[in-house]
């Protein structure tokens, strides 16, 4: 499925919620209950996938970092560093964008419109980079691990494996012409 088979819409404070259920009670709650609170108290901005009648797929953006704090080791952090910027300045941190909370109703998995959102986030913030984004980082639930791995994902650390979520991030610079 391609996005442009839906209306991307920025959620408003005063937005009328269609239907959408992804069968993940956490999710559902952030969407119907949290994202518009979150985007009141300026933390996060979520923006929905929708057809004429349901909400298709939602996800949530908010500003990150990418520092020494997201490894175990200062030896895992340097190499990251070494890796990060050709320039000869080593920065403290490194800007990213972080995906709170994205999430495919459950009549519509399967379409591959998870990877079409990331691959549309991908082209934004390297065609439309307004601030400096360099990486995509997200604190992945297990059960979507193999499909941020698919897309390019790596984890900071192993320091994390086994719990419900792992941080991940997505160097942008790849994909840049």
């Amino acid at each position: 499925m391609n996005l442009e088979d839906f209306n991307l819409i920025r959620l408003s404070s005063d937005y009328k919620f269609k239907t959408f259920d992804c069968k993940d009670e956490d999710l559902n709650d952030f969407l119907l209950n949290k994202s518009k609170v979150f985007l009141t108290d300026l933390v996060a901005v979520t923006y929905l996938l929708e057809s004429d009648v349901h909400t298709v797929a939602f996800f949530s953006l908010l500003n990150d970092k990418i520092s020494s704090e997201n490894f175990s080791s200062n030896n895992q952090w340097n190499r990251f560093r070494k890796g990060a910027i050709s320039a000869e300045k080593k920065f403290k941190s490194y800007p990213a964008m972080k995906i709170g909370r994205l999430a495919v109703s459950h009549d519509f998995k399967g379409n591959d419109i998870g990877t079409a959102i990331l691959d549309y986030l991908k082209e934004l913030f390297v065609d439309n980079n307004r601030t400096g984004c360099k990486f995509i980082t997200v604190d992945a639930y297990d059960k979507s691990l193999v499909f941020y791995e698919k897309n390019g994902f790596k984890y900071f650390t192993d320091d994390d494996k086994g719990k419900d979520t792992r941080a991940m991030y997505l160097d942008l610079l790849p994909f840049t012409n």
